[in-house]
């Protein structure tokens, strides 16, 4: 496909350059090198080039590892021919999504069975279809998945399985099979082409712990809090997150309404002097809908934006306050308590909070370790700051 299309600048990107060297360009038989000698390889740049790249005659093939954002950033914003992405499906979304501006010709992509609810699936991977030919391989679990998202034109997608690698022996094929057990998440995901959630997840969030507006409208309400988050990075995905609670009567904690801002997107970043009139106008859509609400809680290690709410609330006089977040609960104690909330069905959220819903679907711990990873945390955050103060109000009474 570098020859085939009319751009001189190619992209090849793994989860580093040492993945890209050893699952792409040298494995054994079956990788690049091993198959095109023709092609020249500068890892360490060239006079020409300084990036690592290779040479395929006039073309220039970059290679990139996308978990190294600065890295990876030298190469964005260019035009490009032929685009391989090696396992998609962990590669950084801010990558994905500024390759996937119309900056290519063609692009292919490799990736494994992961969770479901990732951002992966729904923007890219679940756009594309199987052509006519082979359409009959594809298993019904995966046409589900497929048809969640609409099709898009020239988007196709390949369901590959153990019979389709020319480099898998019955001999390693047998000893794979036998090395997982069936109950495993490496079974289901490397075996059976199954996508789903992994057994690192925090949260576990059953369908019916996510009701619609009008069931939640059904309940009486004692209590009505709003949790806030905030971060004003431009290089990642965090947000500013804004969570309207309702702790009802019977005990039960309901994430009615969610806001989300990020500066990454905005063209004119935002500063803490920006956050208390969009809080306001969320604040006072959120009574109009649901109730009169007195509190709100502000991430009480952003003092700046704190104080300026403060101000706000002064100057405006309005019927609700504005507070540092109560942290004296240690995280570990959060989750535990959400989680036996969950388990009881005292947690449920409105099926229009889709971020909360997403982050509670995504919040892992981090590896080998016992504390959840810094992402997919900032709606979970804010909601936790609204419910702390009232915690003693929610479950079940002995």
């Amino acid at each position: 496909m570098v020859k085939k299309t009319s751009r001189k600048k190619h992209l090849i990107a793994g989860d580093s350059l040492g993945t890209v060297v050893s699952n792409i360009l040298l494995n054994g038989d079956c990788g690049l090198l091993d198959n095109y000698p023709e092609i020249e390889m500068y890892l360490n740049g060239s006079s020409e080039q300084k990036l690592p790249h290779l040479k395929i005659g006039d073309d220039t093939v970059y290679l990139v590892g996308y978990a190294d954002i600065g890295k990876f950033k030298k190469v964005l914003g260019g035009q490009f021919g032929a685009i391989f992405i090696d396992e998609i499906n962990i590669a950084d979304m801010s990558f994905v999504r500024e390759l996937f501006l119309p900056r290519f010709e063609y692009m292919l992509c490799t990736l494994n069975p992961d969770n479901p609810n990732k951002e992966i699936y729904t923007e890219i991977i679940n756009r594309a279809r199987p052509i006519e030919k082979y359409k009959d391989q594809v298993p019904k679990h995966m046409w589900e998945e497929l048809n969640k998202s609409p099709q898009s034109k020239g988007w196709h997608y390949w369901y590959l399985t153990f019979d389709d690698n020319p480099s898998m022996t019955e001999d390693m094929r047998d000893k794979l099979l036998t090395s997982l057990l069936p109950e495993t998440r490496e079974y289901k995901t490397k075996i059976l082409g199954i996508r789903t959630k992994g057994v690192g997840l925090i949260f576990s969030l059953p369908q019916k712990n996510i009701i619609s507006k009008e069931q939640a409208k059904k309940y009486q309400y004692k209590q009505f809090t709003c949790g806030v988050d905030t971060s004003y990075s431009r290089e990642s995905k965090d947000t500013f997150a804004f969570s309207f609670i309702g702790i009802t009567t019977c005990g039960k904690k309901i994430t009615l309404a969610e806001k989300e801002y990020n500066n990454k997107d905005l063209p004119v970043p935002l500063t803490p002097s920006d956050i208390p009139p969009l809080l306001f106008d969320f604040i006072t859509e959120q009574q109009k809908e649901w109730g009169v609400m007195r509190s709100a809680f502000i991430d009480s290690a952003d003092q700046a934006t704190l104080l300026e709410c403060q101000k706000h609330q002064r100057v405006h006089g309005y019927n609700w306050y504005y507070f540092g977040a109560y942290k004296q609960t240690r995280v570990i104690d959060r989750i535990n308590l959400e989680n036996g909330w969950i388990a009881t069905e005292c947690s449920l959220i409105v099926d229009e909070c889709k971020g909360t819903i997403r982050e509670m679907n995504q919040y892992s711990w981090k590896p080998n370790k016992d504390e959840p990873e810094d992402a997919n945390d900032h709606l979970i955050n804010a909601n936790q700051y609204g419910w702390l103060p009232y915690k003693n109000m929610i479950g079940f009474k002995k």
